[in-house]
């Protein structure tokens, strides 16, 4: 079942990015491509490649010789109403994670992590301010335990930013809620995220700024632990050909440092081909 649903997501992202035409984005200029790819709501489709690798920190043995990474495949599938936009986004993660052994050693555990979708309404005013809100979901289909929660998820998500000439700045708020049965010890994920972006524009397709994603995890509704990043970087458009292109590289550095183990400093990668649907 797992692998079923990676296929069918794989083969709509695949026939979305191959099979239609591209020609109407090229009437638009490299910065009103970036401006748009950097729009949460907005109307252009596209297929995001995203790579993270992630040193970590701690007091635990031999963890600041530890990282993770992932390969993330993130479609935007937007779909035109009267007013405004329905949006999906697929997210589909290839992992490297770190567990334990029964003998205190780290081992890292490669495979498909959790499968996810949002999928959400939003609006852009003419004053350049921009709302939007929906639903979250995760499956799991984590081939590996440091990959996933062993439970399905679901929860609200709501995105608001402002986009002018100069740049984009806004945010999206997600949160998921653990349901159906748990693995017997394990505890009901109760997790929060928000996503700040900030890209400011400084001409011929180049932008400034960044993305972090903040989390909190509600541990037994008891305790929160939190992980804030920085997040700093650039970003180029191109037009290649026919396919309009977004190239994006960015530093983090966690102003939450871990006690035991977790995340000290990042760095992440995006490539986006902008992609042209039928309707």
């Amino acid at each position: 079942m797992k692998n079923k649903i990676f296929i069918l997501i794989f083969l709509c992202a695949s026939h979305i990015m191959f099979g239609q035409n591209r020609d109407s984005a090229l009437t638009k200029s490299a910065d009103e491509i970036a401006r748009e790819l950097s729009n949460p709501v907005g109307s252009m489709a596209s297929i995001i490649i995203q790579g993270n690798y992630v040193g970590w920190g701690g007091s635990a043995p031999d963890v600041s010789n530890q990282n993770t990474s992932t390969i993330t495949l993130l479609p935007t599938i937007p779909v035109p109403l009267k007013k405004g936009n329905l949006l999906f986004r697929p997210i589909v993660p290839f992992s490297a994670g770190l567990n334990v052994d029964d003998n205190g050693n780290w081992v890292k555990e490669r495979g498909l992590g959790d499968i996810g979708l949002i999928a959400m309404y939003g609006y852009n005013f003419k004053s350049g301010f921009v709302l939007g809100g929906g639903a979250n979901v995760l499956f799991p289909t984590a081939t590996q335990p440091s990959l996933g929660s062993d439970q399905y998820q679901l929860g609200p998500a709501a995105v608001f930013a402002v986009i002018k000439k100069w740049g984009v700045v806004g945010g999206l708020w997600q949160h998921y809620f653990g349901v159906g049965s748990v693995t017997e010890g394990a505890e009901r994920v109760n997790l929060g995220t928000f996503q700040a972006f900030y890209w400011f524009g400084i001409g011929n397709g180049w932008q400034i700024g960044g993305s972090p994603t903040m989390t909190a995890n509600y541990v037994g509704a008891v305790d929160t632990d939190f992980s804030v990043p920085v997040n700093l970087g650039v970003a180029k458009t191109v037009i290649l050909g026919k396919m309009p292109l977004k190239l994006t590289l960015q530093g983090q550095y966690f102003v939450t440092q871990p006690d035991v183990a977790g995340a000290s400093w990042g760095v992440f990668f995006q490539i986006t081909p902008v992609v042209k649907l039928p309707w």
